[in-house]
Order: structure tokens, then sequence, then C-alpha cells
């Protein structure tokens, strides 16, 4: 475009630092600044480095034929699968070991079978992980391959092998406010709950693998709209980060909706962030407690809940 051309051949003398570009295009993110390189700067094998090349302009994806790209394609298509039969596998493995450590206080308040044992029914399910799958198929199908229309965010298309720890930070409390208020909206407008969330909250003792069940659109609208916003409003991302971000956020998603505790919910909760004592809440007063990652947000706006206040939990205040 003209207005990319205009920036690739910049007059003499205008330096660009570190991190003021986050596209193969050469769009700016507020011109030069040193804040902008300390926020953009990623750690790699080697080490720290800045967020792009000297000239801003980020190299191309690799060719559609390419073994880069079918590596890159296998992973979006398949990785997800495979990472939540890992989440299966850690909870079928934990069931007897943390038989102590049950989230609920009532031993007739127990899930039912197929929402403890049901993995291969939660894996199949449209508005489960293949929503996810199919989202990254459309992304991928729409840009590289046709070139129909390009919605690929900027960042996907930054390969560089560095993980960037404060874009990291960026998105996730992106992520969690985009979440949190299209799931105040959920609980709050009677026709979108009915019409999008009510399926999940018939789930009342909620397990690891029943934590996507609900609605396909349920999944379009709390998930995936905000994970692509995430990526389109946060600049400075790369490939590297966006799959960081992407795992930490399955794995944390999977594990808020445990039927036990798990032994880092003491940390996450010391550090603010939502455990599963936390989410636990949401499922027995659906209007409270609506973030999933930060628990200021819920503070902030007075959703929150202490689940030591809930009597259907079980809680280390209570036990001690």
């Amino acid at each position: 475009s003209g207005q990319a051309r205009r920036f690739r051949t910049r007059p003499p003398g205008l330096a660009l630092g570190p991190g003021a570009m986050n596209s193969s295009e050469g769009l700016p993110y507020g011109g030069p600044s040193p804040l902008m390189g300390v926020y953009a700067a990623g750690i790699g094998l080697g080490g720290v480095d800045s967020a792009l090349k000297p000239d801003g302009v980020l190299p191309p994806l690799p060719p559609v034929l390419s073994l880069q790209f079918v590596f890159l394609v296998g992973m979006a298509l398949f990785g997800p699968y495979l990472f939540c039969c890992f989440t299966y596998l850690y909870h079928f493995s934990m069931l007897d070991r943390r038989k102590d450590h049950k989230m609920r206080a009532f031993s007739q308040d127990v899930p039912k079978w197929e929402h403890r044992y049901g993995w291969r029914a939660a894996l199949a399910r449209p508005e489960g992980i293949s929503a996810v799958v199919v989202y990254n198929a459309i992304i991928i199908l729409l840009g590289p391959v046709t070139g129909v229309c390009d919605i690929v965010p900027a960042a996907i298309k930054d390969l560089t092998p560095s993980v960037r720890p404060l874009v990291l930070l960026a998105y996730f409390l992106t992520f969690d406010l985009l979440m949190w208020c299209i799931h105040f909206c959920q609980h709050n407008w009677a026709w979108l709950y009915h019409h999008t969330h009510d399926q999940h909250h018939l789930i009342k003792t909620p397990t690891i693998v029943v934590a996507l069940t609900g609605y396909l659109p349920d999944t379009c609208l709390l998930i995936i709209v905000p994970f692509h916003l995430t990526q389109v409003f946060v600049p400075c991302g790369n490939f590297v980060t966006v799959f960081a971000f992407a795992s930490i956020s399955l794995w944390h998603l999977h594990m808020i909706h445990s039927e036990f505790e798990h032994p880092w919910d003491p940390v996450l909760h010391r550090l603010g962030l939502v455990t599963t004592h936390d989410h636990h809440v949401h499922h027995l007063r659906p209007r409270k407690n609506l973030a999933h990652f930060f628990v200021m947000y819920d503070k902030l706006f007075g959703t929150y809940v202490d689940p030591a206040s809930i009597c259907q939990l079980n809680t280390r205040e209570k036990a001690a």
C-alpha cells in the first residue's frame, strides 16, 4: 500500500525504536520510544532482543507449500487437541491423589459420571476445542492459503523466536477484561444468557473435562472473539508470545473448572489471580466472580465474592 511504501522509504535519519512497528506491512505504533523498546523486548535463546529489525519490516511468512508453513498449520490444527488430551491426562492422574482436596464440602455435591469421565465426548463436542481449531483453520484458509481476506493478526506473522514478557502480560490483562465485559453481559441480559451461556451453567459441579461444554455461540462469543481482538489491540506481539498466551490460557481455563484444588492454587491466590475456588463460586453464584484470570476486575466492578463465605466450598480458611 502507499502508506506501507512511505514507511519503507522513510527519509535518512528517521530512526525507529525497537518495537515501534508490529507487522510485515510496516505500520507504526506511535513512533520511536525507549519505553516501547522495553515493552517489546523479547527473551529468546540468544538472550534479550528487540522486537523488530532495524528497518521495522518483518520477513514474510513461509511459502504455503514449505515445510515451515505446514508445521505451523499442523500446530494450529492438531496442537489444541493434543493440549486438551494433556489436560485430561492430568485430570485423571490427580483424581485419587487429590481426593482429600475436593472443592465441594457436601458429599452429595459431586460431578456427574459423564462430567468426570466423558473426555471423548468433550473432545468431540463442536463448542469445545474444535471451535478453536475451526477458528485457526478459517484465518489460515482466508489469508495465507487463498488470499481472499487476510484476517491473520499481525502478531502471528512475526516469527521472531522469543517470548515478550510485557506483551504477554498485556495479552492477559486485555483478554480477561474483554472476557469480563462479555461475561457480565451474558449474565445480565436474559436473551443473551439463554442463547449462549445457560447450557454451561447447567453444570453445577464442574470438572476439567467439561470446561468448554456449552453452546457453540458461547465459545465463539466468550473465548474466540476476545482472543482475536486481544491480538489485534495489543501491539508488538509475535507468534511465540501468542502461542505461550494461548497455551497458558487454555490450561488455566480448564484448571479453574477442576473438582479438586491444585497445588499451585495458594500461589495464584497470593498473586491476586483467579483460583479454582474463585471460579467455583461463579458456578454457585452465577453473577459473581466473572473474571477468569485477574481477581482485581471483580473487586473493581463489585462482583467478587470470597470463596470462604460459601458454605458449599472447602477452603483452607475453613480448615484452619
